[in-house]
């Protein structure tokens, strides 16, 4: 003890016999945006994470390969507009030294855990910090890819087995002959496409589609009637050009009498109708499966 008290008293002392400058002042550095990092986790079904066993899923952005945690969300139980995560990552700014802000260029991961297991997600969830203030969209799904074509190997596998025309010249009889692109059914919806909205890949009366829009009379509403699938969600949005990318959501109302707003609807299986107000000029209309 005696040993560890001179040590103290020695450096005090030096302390104190070198000469004070007082440091330069200099403005304070001006925070930067966040880097807003958003979209949809799905599992190896395509369905969404959200009110079912794996809603208590959190997202881990880390720095690759290091692995030190820069920001954490929870997976939203409520999807809303296809989102239900949120990353927000602060950029360095060359300011006092923050334990969470990173700069641009520095190699981030994401991560899905799940009851304490790290899933693995799909399409590479490593990318490179891009400039501060930037919102980037970044959808994953739960579980192996192995040939990176964006179908789960577990979804490719279970198609397989149920598929009715298996053994026929054309369809796919292991995952890497079952093409993203492909169209098995000949219904007009990629394989890609049937995973993403929960239809049967090898029926071509199972599919996604708008099966009507009809004015209301005497309103200003229409009626916008589209086919389902369970476990799936889906809302509505408007353009004022059929191929734009201009696309935003619009209010919507499960009855012609109904309060209209921004709203997600659960698929059932079946067909389903929605109100807008149509008197939006010359407006285009197209329902998202998510």
């Amino acid at each position: 003890m005696r040993k560890s008290y001179s040590i103290f008293a020695v450096a005090m002392a030096a302390a104190i016999a070198t000469p004070s400058f007082a440091a330069p002042r200099t403005a304070p550095a001006v925070p930067k945006p966040p880097v807003v990092t958003y979209g949809l986790i799905r599992d190896e079904y395509g369905v969404p994470l959200a009110a079912d066993a794996k809603a208590s899923a959190r997202l881990v952005l880390d720095s690759a390969p290091e692995g030190r945690v820069y920001a954490q969300s929870a997976v939203e139980a409520n999807v809303f507009l296809g989102m239900n995560y949120r990353l927000s990552l602060e950029i360095d700014s060359s300011g006092p030294v923050r334990s969470r802000a990173v700069t641009v260029g520095t190699q981030m991961r994401v991560q899905a855990i799940v009851e304490g297991v790290d899933e693995g997600l799909s399409p590479d969830p490593v990318w490179a910090t891009p400039a501060a203030g930037t919102l980037q969209r970044r959808d994953y799904t739960l579980g192996e890819d192995l040939d990176g074509d964006g179908l789960p190997d577990a979804w490719e596998l279970w198609m397989m087995e149920l598929n009715p025309y298996a053994g026929e010249e054309g369809q796919p009889d292991n995952i890497a002959a079952f093409k993203p692109g492909g169209d098995c059914d000949r219904d007009g919806m990629s394989n890609l496409q049937e995973f993403l909205a929960g239809t049967d890949p090898f029926s071509e009366t199972d599919l996604f589609s708008i099966v009507s829009f009809e004015k209301v009379p005497g309103t200003s509403l229409a009626a916008i009637t589209f086919k389902t699938s369970v476990d799936r969600l889906y809302h509505v949005l408007v353009s004022e050009t059929a191929g734009g990318n201009d696309w935003s959501p619009v209010a919507t109302s499960a009855s012609a009498d109904g309060e209209f707003g921004y709203a997600t609807y659960e698929g059932t299986g079946r067909d389903m109708t929605v109100y807008v107000d149509a008197a939006l000029g010359s407006a285009f209309f197209k329902v998202a499966c998510h």
